[in-house]
């Protein structure tokens, strides 16, 4: 299965302060990797990734094809600063706790040493971990510039910042990793 466009796409996502440690082969083609490395799971372990995963996968095809129609919506008012948080707000949730915690560990739990793998260790790792946690307990604000996010990590609690360029090839990377998993897992794209 090749994925040329979220390839295409996926490739965006490189440059942020901290990127996983992928190969140049791999970024250049890294949707239709992690596809490929999703679909060498023998049925077993398809089915046991199936009965894991908490929603079914067609169920997060419909949710995430309805959160792109969203993005496209949003995409078309940017110009209303309500839209724009809005957008921001689901953008977060959804790549860095929903489609992270949900769908793409499970994933990357029963596939072997892959780059999906260690798609999952950055994901989990560093300053995508820190704000993955202060999105899921509420402990972000937008900085005052609106160039990217003001966040609390951990007890006693600790400022950090995060660019809005790194949050948003991060989300990318996560969203597009999602997108993949999903596109092997369900009937109609083997």
């Amino acid at each position: 299965m090749d994925l040329p466009h979220l390839d295409l796409q996926l490739r965006e996502a490189r440059g942020a302060s901290e990127d996983p440690a992928i190969d140049q082969i791999a970024w250049e083609s890294l949707a239709t990797t992690i596809a490929a490395e999703v679909r060498t799971l023998n049925e077993a372990e398809s089915n046991d990734l199936r009965i894991a995963m908490p929603v079914p996968p067609e169920k997060y095809r419909e949710e995430i094809e309805a959160f792109q129609a969203w993005h496209a919506i949003a995409d078309g008012a940017r110009h209303n600063p309500v839209v724009v948080r809005a957008l921001v707000m689901t953008e977060l949730y959804v790549s860095f706790v929903w489609l992270r915690d949900s769908l793409i560990s499970p994933t990357a739990e029963v596939v072997d040493e892959s780059v999906l793998k260690e798609i999952d260790r950055f994901l989990r790792g560093g300053k995508v971990r820190k704000l993955r946690n202060a999105i899921a307990h509420g402990r972000w604000t937008y900085k005052e510039d609106f160039s990217g996010l003001d966040c609390w990590d951990g007890k006693p609690s600790r400022h950090f910042s995060i660019s809005q360029d790194d949050y948003g090839k991060w989300q990318l990377l996560s969203r597009g990793t999602a997108i993949a998993i999903i596109l092997a897992l369900t009937a109609d794209a083997k």
